[in-house]
């Protein structure tokens, strides 16, 4: 689906209004940037020194924000920004390499992204497209940008190359139009690199509207473009805003997103308007590591807003169909705030529970990848967990064959968890 539309002009006469949604979403990017440079660059004894960001559907990077009568920089700028701010958060010592590549499929767009929205943020010695070395009380890095005009499908083969050649960590942001915007092969080619995690803006509101009406001319482009034969095959949608109808579309997604798509570890997040009952969009957190899921639910946490929603009970790979959910009358809405956190506890209790006396023992590590797609728990209520649990005697830490002692030690990969033999473990 080729965008016609003009939603930045090059004289900067015609500039769109950040949506509160909008706003939200590059909360949630920048955050994640920062948090990502600072994780995989900044923390180990040697990090990862080489990162393309590519923002296969940049825009003008520049909006008006009718709520804070200012500006609000669009995604380009924020990346940009983030990748920054990680690096003077890391403190490290030895060089950061990063190429970023803008696409946009309108000129006009890429013009006023160079020409308005980059001065404006005082990045404006980054539009030669060549290679720009800084060096301050930090340390040293290397920064490139590049512009690219069409459509991103047409391009993905070009950006898989130049990922590579650079070598490193790839990230891709997709925050397409719609959803015939992006292959499901696009999606496998990104995950051919070795490295390589993708940011995706997924409309589920119009895969809902093309499920009720399956025999438009839309048809071809669901079966070849997002290869979803055999996928989203309710006959018949009477409530689009239903707690089960939107279970049955999120949990068919991600499964889609899983098995077509090759990646393992997917994450997503609800992005409700003010006002509505139902997702306007998912962001889809497709990547191969742990690390970065992680991550991603780190900056999700920090992003604690009314804008936010999970909905939980349909993390992991297994799929179940919307009459599981009226059965059940399950309530599924769970609002990412300090008063949640007792029911993400609580959550991950129930998991663990069941997963350590499964079985003799268990590595820390081994739990985490068993378990972290299937709670809105990040990494240190994970650890803040076991360590209580550890301390009222319900589970034993094995560390270096000795037991672990203290009452918050981080916990390490290796870290044995398993059950003592004179205690039940209790759920909440």
């Amino acid at each position: 689906m080729r965008r016609q539309n003009i939603a930045w002009s090059a004289d900067g006469s015609v500039i769109p209004e950040a949506e509160p949604h909008t706003k939200a979403k590059h909360y949630i990017i920048e955050t994640y940037v920062v948090n990502l440079i600072h994780t995989l660059y900044g923390k180990s004894r040697h990090g990862v020194t080489n990162f393309t960001f590519i923002d296969g559907f940049c825009g003008g990077g520049l909006y008006k924000d009718p709520q804070e009568k200012d500006m609000w920089y669009g995604s380009p700028v924020k990346i940009i920004q983030a990748v920054r701010e990680g690096y003077k958060k890391s403190r490290r010592n030895y060089p950061l390499n990063v190429q970023f590549i803008f696409i946009d499929n309108q000129k006009e767009h890429l013009d006023y992204l160079k020409n308005h929205a980059m001065p404006r943020a005082g990045l404006d010695e980054l539009c030669d497209g060549v290679v720009h070395t800084f060096t301050d009380e930090f340390g040293t890095r290397t920064e490139k940008c590049e512009f690219i005009q069409g459509e991103f499908e047409e391009l993905i083969d070009l950006c898989i190359l130049k990922a590579d050649l650079f070598k490193g960590h790839a990230f891709f942001l997709l925050d397409p139009w719609g959803w015939t915007d992006v292959s499901m092969e696009s999606i496998r080619k990104i995950h051919s690199l070795t490295k390589s995690e993708i940011l995706y803006t997924f409309m589920i509101d119009f895969i809902a509207r093309f499920i009720t009406e399956r025999d438009t001319n839309l048809q071809k482009a669901f079966r070849d473009i997002l290869e979803a034969d055999g996928y989203y095959d309710l006959k018949k949608i009477t409530d689009l805003g239903s707690t089960s109808v939107q279970c049955y579309l999120r949990n068919e997604s991600m499964r889609l997103f899983r098995e077509k798509g090759k990646f393992k570890k997917a994450f997503t997040f609800s992005m409700v308007p003010r006002g509505d009952t139902r997702p306007l969009y998912y962001l889809i957190h497709l990547s191969k590591s742990l690390t970065a899921l992680q991550v991603i639910k780190d900056s999700f946490w920090q992003n604690n807003n009314s804008f936010y929603q999970y909905h939980f009970e349909i993390y992991g790979y297994t799929f179940r169909t919307t009459d599981f959910y009226e059965e059940n009358q399950l309530s599924l809405e769970f609002d990412i705030t300090e008063n949640n956190y007792n029911y993400s506890i609580k959550k991950l209790h129930q998991q663990l529970a069941n997963l350590i006396y499964s079985q003799e023992e268990i590595t820390f590590l081994n739990l985490c990848e068993r378990t972290m797609e299937l709670n809105p728990a990040n990494r240190k209520q994970y650890v803040e967990l076991i360590n209580i649990l550890r301390m009222e005697g319900d589970i034993e830490v094995i560390r270096n064959d000795k037991l672990l002692n203290g009452k918050k030690p981080d916990l390490q990969k290796n870290d044995l968890i398993k059950q003592p033999s004179t205690k039940q473990l209790r759920l909440f």
